[in-house]
């Protein structure tokens, strides 16, 4: 009992993955691993391992040809669902420390909101809608032998869609639900950022760094559907449409982010120019003509000072990045349809 107690409360042991996988029997197999293991890490080794193996034993048995054979870009998946999981964990470990290293909970009235972005019932309501349309009766249900409904309706979405569905949390938190309520909230700019970005660097470098597992899934799907090289296989024009749109989303959710992030810094920087220019006027003499303003007797060290702090706050960008990161994002950006565009005329 204190042993499972210890390993419930281990740093980093607080995904909804890990509670849904310890619901499963996970937390048991976990603790009795000679390895000190996060339960969804044993979950995703588990059922995409398992049941691969198995439904290629049983297609083996019954004669069916695999489709690792047909098209063996499909042993990507299994790697991409590991990614999924690897992914998740690691970005929520990288939220915390980009909150800690941005002193979030000693600069608002209201941490929480920042600090525990993902609404507790969120991953719940996502998994529902995805069980429902997953259940949904489809013409291609005629054409599945015994391992097919175990595959689609059991493995799917019992199975593999609680993965997806956190990591899918997880970017969401990143690159909607953080950059919104940070825009929203009593934080304000690090107006004394050496590097001149408001103190918003660690969370533009997160917002990057998400897109980067995004843009390994959206390679791996291309590939995964076209399967360049493979003789025989075919691909239908709407696959083209699918992949486009799925890129296009993905590009919005990090526009949306550095879109809301750079409103955020532009109020802000406003408004500290306004409220310093405000003081600095009350301290001049004819304030509003620079060819006639005077600076009092016993106000030129005063004037001097707010002078070098507005400069300062005016010098900060209206961006949460610096050159370097905006490059890698756009080159991150392009790649995915740029891989298609390769892979799919091959």
């Amino acid at each position: 009992m204190a042993k499972q107690e210890e390993r419930e409360s281990r740093d980093g042991d607080d995904l909804w993955l890990d509670r849904w996988a310890r619901m499963l029997g996970f937390g048991w197999v976990a603790d009795q691993l000679p390895w000190d293991l996060p339960v969804s890490y044993v979950y995703g080794i588990v059922v995409v391992t398992v049941p691969n193996l198995a439904t290629a034993a049983y297609n083996l048995h019954a004669g069916v040809p695999l489709l690792y054979q047909q098209n063996p870009y499909y042993l990507l998946e299994p790697v991409l669902l590991l990614a999924a999981v690897y992914g998740a964990r690691t970005l929520s470990a990288d939220y915390d420390r980009v909150m800690s290293e941005m002193a979030i909970a000693e600069r608002t009235s209201d941490p929480d909101r920042l600090l525990s972005p993902i609404p507790d019932r969120l991953p719940w309501g996502l998994f529902i809608v995805a069980l429902v349309i997953q259940y949904i009766p489809t013409p291609v249900w005629a054409t599945w032998g015994l391992a097919g409904y175990v595959d689609n309706l059991i493995v799917l979405p019992w199975l593999f869609t609680p993965i997806v569905v956190q990591f899918f949390i997880v970017y969401l938190s990143i690159e909607f639900i953080a950059p919104w309520r940070l825009a929203n909230s009593d934080v304000g700019i690090h107006f004394l950022d050496p590097q001149g970005v408001g103190g918003l660097r660690p969370l533009g470098e997160l917002i990057k760094r998400a897109y980067y597992f995004v843009v390994v899934g959206l390679v791996g799907y291309a590939l995964i559907t076209y399967a360049p090289l493979v003789p025989g296989w075919t691909t239908s024009g709407a696959a083209n449409v699918v992949f486009t749109v799925l890129w296009v989303l993905t590009v919005a959710t990090v526009g949306f982010a550095v879109y809301t992030l750079h409103r955020f810094m532009h109020r802000e920087k406003r408004g500290e120019i306004q409220r310093l220019e405000s003081r600095l006027r009350a301290l001049l003499e004819n304030p509003w003509q620079v060819g006639d303003y005077r600076v009092p007797d016993g106000n030129q060290e005063e004037v001097s000072d707010l002078r070098e702090r507005i400069n300062q706050v005016a010098a900060t960008k209206e961006y949460p990045a610096t050159f370097s990161i905006w490059s890698q994002l756009l080159v991150s950006i392009a790649l995915p349809k740029a891989a298609q565009l390769v892979i799919a005329g091959v």
